[in-house]
């Protein structure tokens, strides 16, 4: 049986997909609610996001006014057909960007992330060894926005710090072939 969200999710790509100026339309209408169960909503984020969805008057791309504008709706609407549309490659066929190991890919990840499942992240890095795999334990989706987050990542990347409470948990079971 499929949810309720994998319905909606199927929906709104065939709507990306074949009619994305019917999906443009109805995203900034006012007169039937549509936007509004993205902003602040607990399906798509954890209680850290939510803290900074309020403190970000109207987060930046999931207001109303600013779904408007059509280079932010295409914006999402690209970044949503990317994340569930099929992909013309295997991710884990790609090889190391970096060659001779002079550097690596970073991945942050929220363990609490709605969006984008911790799961996928873990799998895919402990797959591809360049992948310098990092999580944040009660981070959601916006943890770029979370206090000193920021500063920690830049420090990771430039320095080559890392605070222990951003290593990754091990694999589980499910996922290690």
């Amino acid at each position: 049986m499929v949810s309720g969200i994998a319905v909606v999710l199927l929906i709104g790509l065939w709507l990306s997909t074949y009619t994305p100026g019917l999906l443009h339309w109805w995203v900034s209408q006012n007169w039937i609610p549509s936007t509004s169960v993205l902003e602040k909503n607990p399906i798509f984020f954890n209680e850290r996001d939510i803290d900074i969805l309020k403190t970000i008057p109207g987060f930046p791309m999931l207001s109303k006014r600013m779904l408007k504008e059509q280079r932010v709706f295409d914006t999402l609407r690209s970044d949503f057909m990317m994340a569930f549309g099929k992909w013309e490659f295997d991710p884990l066929e790609l090889s190391n960007p970096y060659g001779g190991n002079e550097s690596s890919v970073h991945i942050w990840q929220g363990c609490e992330d709605k969006v984008v499942p911790v799961e996928l992240q873990r799998y895919v890095s402990s797959q591809l060894p360049w992948i310098e795999y990092h999580e944040v334990i009660d981070g959601g989706h916006l943890i770029i926005h979370y206090k000193g987050l920021f500063d920690t990542i830049l420090r990771s990347l430039l320095l080559g710090e890392e605070a222990v409470s951003y290593r990754p948990k091990p694999l589980t079971p499910k996922f290690v072939s």
